[in-house]
């Protein structure tokens, strides 16, 4: 019995993948052997994330995009496919996160927040399907979170979302069961980032207290003692794209540090 990791002749679309953990989840696919499309808005960022790629012997291939654009996620599949000649992987990745009161959010970032995790995801894994359907399977990995599952005050409209990412994936896995493509999800905690970093001064501002101590606090709460650093996250997103999950579907994997067990 084989428990190497080895993707090689694998091909991944990554979106959100030009910092944090998306960086992270195409740089361990790479090392994993898999040649991986680098989606995100920002180019510059994209082409040095495919250049680290590239320096590893794998193809790669930068894609400037905006997950929320129906025309945007079909060119992703359609490029995706022409340049490795079929698509494995897809990990909806991209997201965002604000921080307010209910009370004191304005409608237009409620509609923003959704827009990108949940209309982007829904997007992203409609344009890939068929291809994946005509080869004969595949897999498609979301990120959503542990505050899908627990909730968080003055998160309340990006645990929506989350919530939904964790529901999108369950229906979308028996859906696709069939069809040989598998639909799972990954719920991580808190994990040290530039924007866990802006969370901290978000609710610095909302609070009135010092971002540090926040942070601190944050920390506290981990049962492992510490935040994730994102190459944590990503192991586990890498598992999710090899046979060794073959017979998982439709889950939802908390990668908490034990703050999150349900």
């Amino acid at each position: 019995m084989n428990y190497t990791i080895d993707l090689t002749g694998k091909s991944a679309i990554v979106t959100g993948a030009t910092a944090g953990i998306g960086r992270a989840i195409a740089l361990g696919l790479a090392e994993c052997g898999a040649d991986v499309m680098v989606c995100g808005r920002n180019e510059e960022r994209a082409n040095e994330v495919v250049q680290e790629i590239q320096k590893m012997g794998r193809k790669s291939i930068a894609f400037q995009m905006d997950v929320k654009s129906e025309a945007d996620a079909a060119e992703m599949a359609k490029t995706a496919e022409a340049y490795f000649g079929k698509i494995d992987l897809l990990y909806n990745n991209a997201g965002t996160i604000s921080m307010s009161t209910i009370e004191n959010l304005p409608l237009a970032d409620w509609e923003e927040i959704f827009a990108v995790n949940c209309r982007g995801v829904f997007l992203c894994s409609r344009a890939v399907i068929p291809y994946m359907k005509k080869q004969g399977g595949g897999r498609i990995v979301n990120t959503a979170s542990q505050c899908g599952k627990t909730g968080a005050a003055l998160l309340t409209h990006y645990c929506a979302t989350k919530a939904a990412v964790i529901g999108f994936t369950k229906g979308l896995a028996l859906e696709l069961a069939q069809d040989n493509i598998r639909v799972n999800c990954f719920c991580p905690g808190s994990v040290m980032t530039d924007m866990t970093l802006r969370e901290s001064v978000w609710a610095s501002e909302i609070q009135g207290r010092d971002a540090e101590t926040i942070l601190r606090e944050w920390e506290s709460a981990i049962p492992l003692g510490h935040y994730a650093d994102p190459v944590e996250i990503a192991r586990v997103a890498v598992f999710l794209a090899t046979e060794l999950s073959d017979y998982m579907t439709g889950q939802a994997v908390n990668v908490s540090g034990g703050q999150e067990m349900h």
